[in-house]
């Protein structure tokens, strides 16, 4: 055995460390489990079930088909306890004496015998022949620990068949220590070894896994290092992601307190300027009422006591006077009624369409988080006419777009997703006088010309199918009050609208004709159906009229029991079904010419939650703007899918149309991008 241990015998004979886990008491019995953590006898026994014991600490489960009994007693823990308990007890007593049956103090401690001894015996033992070798040592050295490895190495573990015999020898075939009866009796035929010749041979073996376990610690540590770089940048994340959704919050919350004081601001000065007005015109009625009743009772008195020459002589003007009083007319009122209109006012936006979308590991986010755009949005502006109308906002029903030319898919490009491929982009007209609002966009069949109608600037770019600038048709202002918002192309002839008027132009910008549509909307957007006829969505009519390039009316399209919504932008497929967007009820119809509603999508039942602009292309695939996306919904589908997402956010889409195999995208700054499979 080994004269010197790693670990100091003063470190392991500590009363904590010869302490059951179980019990918090000296072992008793103690008896070893696979995983080396060591219990009482007494205390494994109740943790017996099924013929399985699970270790308290690292809860790995042994079969002990005997009972606690059937484990390995821990020898080494049995050695260190018979150390202890000598050095635990410090009024020892001479055991030669004790023999004698006399009480002498020891003294001394002979290591060879393992006997105390007092001054006249530890004499008596140093001269004796048969002890005069012995070690004999002074017990106050001995139990301050100073022999203790000489002490362990002295130590016999006794057979438990052969109590008398100490365990000398290893049986190879048994792998287990036995003593000398045993060797000559069970273990005789054996194959058996010294016990210092097994633990030679052994030890070298045990040396190597006990030192084997130095790379198995450093990859443990080096994989707790993992764990805690984990940890500490999980820990980073979620409060990274707590102050983003907190400042996101903060910046929203300013953001829409700052739109309501605006929204109040302007909406109270319109209020007081109406009302200034109103009171300038009560108090002009007031006047011209005392003036009437006056004239009527000085009229009475003239009648009533006048002398016939006083009645004759005053008739004229009493005539002219009654004459000048009912031929007042009132002054015409402006008669505006403020409206609002909220981005956010769609119960279901609020409950179904998450703000915001933590996506972890193995989970996808069930749809794209939405985006406000805290620069560009507003709720309620005052025009230079002082009626209320909506800025954009994804609900802007002053920019009218249209295309009834095919197109098979989208495209992407910088920080869009999607499932085709940017090809170019062309900028806005720069000899413009004003900033460019695009408002429509059509597609001339067959050639692909493009037309963008400009509301700032009162005129229509006409560019190639490459984006190449062509030229600019401009919209004479004395043909109306110039407020043109929707286009379309319908043969040879370029419709326009101007609040309530339908303009037609040909394709080179000749005016050829007007005429006076229903209603009292704004603006109107156009869709063409081929060359037979212009479909026009008729607001909060919930109507479609249908006018030929000849400006005769030639039908009207009218959903059964279709009411409080208001159709905005439109588009017609190739098997003459209408798509129409609902401004109000932020959902899509698909009908037949004959009314019958076939589909709605609706924030519910898709991906959409505030659909703009639409189109269609020639396989009746629908195509809706809705906010920074765009989602394609096929003829047979209602759920509908993203096919472009502006994660940037830079510049909202406004209008859009297909060609062919293209898209055209239009931006609210006016740049056009052009995307393609």
């Amino acid at each position: 055995m080994a004269t010197q241990s790693c670990t100091s015998l003063q470190d392991l004979i500590r009363e904590d460390f010869l302490t059951c886990r179980i019990c918090y008491d000296l072992y008793m019995v103690p008896k070893i489990l696979p995983c080396l953590h060591s219990y009482c006898q007494k205390c494994l026994e109740p943790l017996v079930e099924n013929g399985v014991v699970q270790c308290p600490e690292c809860r790995l489960q042994t079969e002990v088909p005997g009972g606690a009994t059937g484990l390995k007693s821990n020898f080494f823990i049995n050695g260190l306890m018979e150390l202890f308990q000598m050095k635990r007890n410090k009024d020892l007593e001479c055991t030669i004496c004790c023999n004698a049956q006399k009480v002498v103090a020891a003294t001394a401690r002979c290591l060879d015998c393992k006997d105390f001894l007092c001054q006249m015996c530890s004499q008596g033992h140093c001269c004796s022949r048969l002890t005069l070798h012995h070690k004999v040592v002074n017990l106050e050295e001995f139990l301050a620990g100073h022999y203790d490895n000489e002490v362990r190495f002295l130590q016999e573990l006794c057979c438990q068949d052969h109590p008398q015999e100490a365990l000398r020898f290893f049986c190879d075939s048994c792998s287990m220590p036995i003593c000398r009866d045993c060797r000559m009796l069970d273990h005789f035929q054996h194959k058996v070894v010294s016990m210092a010749s097994a633990v030679q041979r052994e030890k070298p073996s045990v040396e190597q896994l006990i030192k084997s376990l130095e790379g198995t610690i450093t990859c443990i540590s080096e994989q707790e290092k993992v764990v805690e770089e984990a940890v500490n940048k999980l820990k980073a994340q979620g409060e990274l992601i707590k102050s983003k959704i907190y400042s996101y919050v903060e910046d929203v919350t300013a953001y829409i307190i700052a739109q309501k004081e605006e929204a109040l601001t302007k909406l109270n000065a319109f209020l007081t300027q109406q009302l200034e007005k109103f009171a300038i015109a009560q108090k002009d009625l007031q006047s011209q009422k005392d003036k009437a009743k006056s004239t009527q009772e000085f009229s009475q008195h003239i009648l009533c006591v006048g002398k016939d020459y006083e009645i004759l002589h005053l008739e004229g003007m009493i005539r002219n006077r009654v004459q000048e009083l009912q031929t007042y007319r009132l002054q015409q009122l402006p008669n505006q009624t403020p409206e609002l209109a909220i981005g956010w006012d769609e119960p279901g936006q609020l409950s179904e369409a998450k703000l915001f979308s933590v996506v972890f590991p193995q989970e996808q986010p069930e749809r794209d988080v939405q985006h406000l755009d805290l620069g560009n949005e507003s709720f309620i502006s005052l025009d230079e006419s002082d009626e209320v109308t909506d800025t954009f906002s994804d609900s802007d029903e002053d920019c009218m777009s249209v295309s009834d030319s095919p197109s098979k898919s989208f495209s992407s490009y910088s920080s869009f997703r999607a499932r085709a491929e940017y090809i170019f982009s062309f900028e806005p007209d720069p000899s413009a006088l004003e900033e460019p609002s695009i408002t429509g966009i059509a597609i001339v069949p067959h050639t692909g010309q493009i037309f963008l109608l400009d509301q700032e600037n009162d005129e229509i770019k006409q560019y190639s199918p490459t984006g190449e600038f062509q030229q600019v048709i401009n919209l004479p202002s004395q043909l109306s009050d110039s407020f043109f918002c929707g286009i379309s192309v319908c043969g040879k002839t370029l419709a326009c609208s101007s609040r309530t008027h339908l303009f037609f132009f040909t394709l080179q910008g000749m005016f050829l004709r007007k005429l006076q549509m229903r209603g009292s909307e704004s603006s109107y957007a156009l869709a063409s159906y081929q060359s037979s006829y212009v479909a026009v969505s008729e607001g909060t009519l919930c109507s479609i009229s249908l006018y030929s390039p000849s400006a005769f009316c030639v039908g009207r399209v009218q959903p059964d029991n279709y009411q409080g919504g208001k159709f905005l932008f439109i588009a017609v497929n190739t098997w003459e079904e209408f798509i129409v967007s609902d401004f109000i009820k932020k959902q899509i119809l698909i009908m037949k010419k004959s009314g019958l509603i076939l589909s709605v999508l609706k924030p519910s039942t898709s991906v959409m939650t505030r659909p703009f602009s639409v189109c269609v292309d020639e396989f009746r695939n629908v195509f809706v703007i809705d906010q920074f996306k765009v989602i394609q919904f096929s003829p047979d589908d209602e759920m509908g899918k993203v096919v472009l997402n502006d994660r940037s956010q830079l510049r909202r889409p406004r209008v859009l149309a297909v060609s062919g195999e293209n898209l055209i995208l239009v931006r609210e700054d006016g740049k056009t991008d052009v995307y393609s499979l």
